[in-house]
């Protein structure tokens, strides 16, 4: 039998003018995914390549830019953070922590930290026959601290 979690729990949480104290962002959506980290690469393909073009890997690692959306609340903690944050251009760290644990009473979650920054102004989306919704970029910066779930 399958020992996968489900996903529902998920949770979202911005650092606060507090280092290492985080606020949670309010009615999240969705979570694109916070990590894939990929390597570059440098063509050295050359005239005697044969067939297929050749690569290296340049050694570092690039933390791809996603986007996070939540219903829009606005007294919102977290979602107030995040203009504020996305206004000032400030670095700061994101938290990813899913609903996992294995002893769902005495377990830690699995949890994602992400040092990085909100680079513009989250939007703010209403549509017809639908929430109104906000939505915020986040670039990473540097490598993630993963904490995996007990």
């Amino acid at each position: 039998m399958s020992k996968a979690k489900n996903s529902l729990g998920a949770s979202i949480f911005i650092e606060t003018s507090t280092a290492g104290t985080f606020v949670k962002v309010g009615e999240l959506l969705d979570i694109p995914g916070m990590l894939g980290d990929k390597t570059g690469r440098i063509d050295v393909t050359n005239m005697d390549s044969e067939d297929y073009k050749e690569y290296i890997s340049d050694g570092l690692k690039d933390a791809t830019e996603f986007t996070l959306e939540c219903n829009c609340i606005p007294n919102d903690p977290g979602q107030m953070r995040v203009f504020e944050l996305g206004s000032s251009n400030a670095n700061t760290k994101i938290k990813l922590e899913l609903n996992d644990q294995i002893t769902p009473t005495t377990g830690n979650k699995t949890t994602v930290i992400r040092d990085g920054y909100i680079p513009g102004i989250p939007n703010i989306v209403p549509a017809k026959g639908s929430q109104t919704k906000f939505s915020f970029s986040f670039q990473p910066s540097g490598a993630p601290d993963v904490t995996m779930a007990s």
